[in-house]
């Protein structure tokens, strides 16, 4: 379910919570993983440490799979993505628990600069002819974002939606 609204109050709190949420894997685009490697420097040995093949216990849902930044691939195991590495207590590989906040904010996954919201393409229904973009908050940021709050000044609309651009056509380049 998808909460659609005129105005959202935001401002991250850095209380590390999304990124120690052992539910959630931050599925990485071919961009994603090209800015981390070149950004911290790695080898393509190195690179491959910091990434999980994840492979789906069960076919997921269609809604689950519209939540995703890059769609599953087949494999002879189900289907499958590429994320972040987690570590043992479940927390993002980047994550710096001593200091509490991101060690690679500025080179960080498309996922992670955008959460807690997301953004859909408005399409006219007759002629498919896209119409505009709508912001809307992600189930996981209404469930525990601390960042989210009435107190909160309100977001930049254009701020989210020329960051959702620049990502859909990195998506572009990835894809294509």
């Amino acid at each position: 379910m998808m909460e659609y609204k005129k105005e959202f109050k935001f401002s991250c709190s850095n209380c590390g919570t999304c990124c120690k949420d052992v539910n959630t894997l931050v599925n990485v685009t071919y961009q994603d993983i090209l800015r981390l490697k070149n950004g911290l420097h790695l080898t393509i040995d190195e690179t491959l440490v910091i990434l999980g093949f994840y492979i789906f216990d069960k076919t997921p849902s269609k809604e689950e799979l519209k939540k995703m930044v890059v769609p599953p691939i087949e494999t002879e195991n189900g289907l499958a993505f590429l994320g972040l590495f987690k570590k043992k207590d479940g927390s993002c590989f980047f994550y710096d628990n001593k200091e509490k906040k991101c060690s690679i904010y500025q080179l960080r996954p498309n996922f992670c600069k955008t959460f807690p919201y997301s953004l859909k393409i408005l399409q006219d229904p007759q002629t498919r002819e896209r119409n505009g973009i709508e912001i809307y908050l992600t189930n996981k940021g209404k469930s525990y974002c601390k960042g989210i709050s009435e107190t909160n000044p309100l977001i930049n609309k254009n701020y989210w939606v020329k960051l959702k651009k620049k990502l859909l056509n990195e998506l572009k380049i990835t894809i294509y």
